[in-house]
């Protein structure tokens, strides 16, 4: 075990080490694979004492959540309740307490595991990923070009993450997040975020996850939600749960055949998106 003290010193260890070096900070994934046999490693590179590293802040109303904040900081971090009370939400769906505790939002993302809450969430909200390597310089990843396949991520060797950005939301943007969860694992995620001016959907964002390898944003269901009135949000809601079903590609498993999971997929938006654009569209309009 390694315990640097500065990310700089983290990265050389992992140049120096190569393959037979891993990042470690709650290990609450990391060391149950290599538990069950799945992975080995000779090195492990703990980031936890890194100065700064599990910061939270805001500054100009941009949150940056610091690689080795766990889940139950942020679910309790007072700027997150009342800036980002949607996010705060979400995460205190997240495993259990126990997990919540050790877990951080770093290691969850870098892990690359399809099964994630925040990485679905993070989509919809338009969060990037800062990614530090070997030459010092701070990289910019959105979180929808980080995730490359299952367990596979846009990180290069020796390099590891920072900090996660958010950008800051209106005060009128509504955000609702639903899940299917089998065992404490979730099987879809899906997180819809909108805004509503004088009665019409003004701007909507889509995101699903955990059903297959990588999340994704579904941008048919959302340019086709724009503009929508209450007196017709069930039956576009139900058209968006129709374009959702057509492009997710469900990974086959214990936990449902892909047309279980692609119908899931479909109830859950459609259910997310009655619930969000609902609340948008009742709060645009004044009286």
């Amino acid at each position: 075990m390694h315990q640097p003290t500065s990310t700089d010193a983290a990265i050389g260890l992992l140049a120096e080490l190569g393959d037979d070096a891993v990042i470690y900070s709650g290990g609450t994934e990391l060391l149950l694979v290599m538990k069950l046999g799945l992975a080995d490693f000779d090195h492990l590179v703990d980031i936890k004492r890194i100065p700064g590293l599990d910061a939270i802040t805001v500054d100009n109303n941009v949150l940056r959540i610091g690689a080795a904040a766990t889940h139950r900081s942020i679910e309790t971090n007072q700027d997150i309740g009342t800036g980002w009370p949607s996010l705060a939400m979400m995460t205190r769906q997240v495993a259990n307490v126990r997990v919540r505790n050790v877990g951080t939002l770093g290691g969850n993302l870098a892990f690359g595991d399809p099964a994630s809450d925040p990485a679905t969430f993070l989509l919809a909200l338009e969060a990037s990923i800062e990614v530090r390597g070997v030459d010092g310089l701070l990289r910019s990843v959105p979180v929808g070009e980080f995730h490359r396949g299952a367990y596979q991520t846009a990180l290069a060797d020796a390099e590891l993450i920072e900090s996660i950005v958010v950008p800051p939301l209106a005060p009128t943007t509504v955000v609702v997040h639903e899940r299917v969860r089998f065992h404490e694992r979730p099987a879809v995620t899906v997180s819809v975020a909108g805004d509503a001016e004088a009665g019409q959907v003004s701007d909507v964002k889509i995101a699903v996850g955990s059903v297959g390898p990588v999340p994704i944003r579904v941008g048919e269901a959302e340019v086709a939600l724009r503009g929508t009135e209450v007196s017709s949000l069930a039956s576009a809601a139900t058209e968006a749960a129709a374009a959702v079903e057509a492009v997710v590609e469900p990974t086959d498993d214990m936990h449902g055949s892909v047309e279980y999971k692609r119908h899931l997929a479909g109830v859950l938006v459609g259910r997310a998106v009655e619930k969000c654009l609902g609340e948008a569209l009742k709060t645009s309009v004044p009286g």
